[in-house]
């Protein structure tokens, strides 16, 4: 099934892209070969450069992602077909097609004095985990992702490599 990415956030780039890549290639150096490979097909495919690279060093590897998924569709060992512009002219599958390797459920929500909690399969996680959470979700810092979601959300959280919570 495929799973789309955006590559901008309030009008900035995110580089999902490029982390989604780096925690690929932290898992297997035989994947770094792919990447470039990859990268050369959206070079030469919409003709513009790729900036992201050059950060390659610096981002924290994403290793899942949240979805609504309402009608109940992910299950573990579904193939994940990773794209961004999704049914458009340009949409770009960015890497090869994956397993998922589990599925979490999520819950974010505002507690009455204003905190955020964040939920996953039942469990809610302390501060250090929240940070973690949101740096291996491609975020920041857990403030960036409250402010992504505004503090509710209620989902999936899927996961292309054996790191759970």
């Amino acid at each position: 099934m495929k799973l789309s990415f955006g590559t901008v956030i309030n009008d900035q780039p995110n580089y999902f892209v490029e982390k989604i890549w780096k925690g690929l290639t932290n898992l297997s150096v035989h994947l770094e070969k792919d990447y470039y490979e990859y990268l050369q097909r959206h070079l030469e495919k919409f003709n513009h450069s790729w900036d992201g690279d050059q950060y390659t060093e610096f981002l924290e590897p994403k290793l899942h992602t949240i979805r609504k998924d309402m009608d109940d569709l992910w299950r573990a060992g579904m193939e994940i077909t990773m794209v961004i512009n999704k049914d458009s002219p340009q949409e770009f599958q960015f890497a090869p097609i994956l397993s998922c390797q589990s599925i979490q459920k999520i819950e974010l929500h505002k507690t009455e004095n204003g905190w955020v909690q964040i939920r996953i399969d039942g469990r809610f996680l302390t501060t250090e985990e929240v940070q973690e959470f949101a740096v291996n979700d491609g975020f920041s810092n857990a403030d960036a992702l409250y402010a992504y979601f505004k503090g509710g959300f209620k989902g999936k959280l899927i996961h292309w490599t054996a790191f759970k919570y």
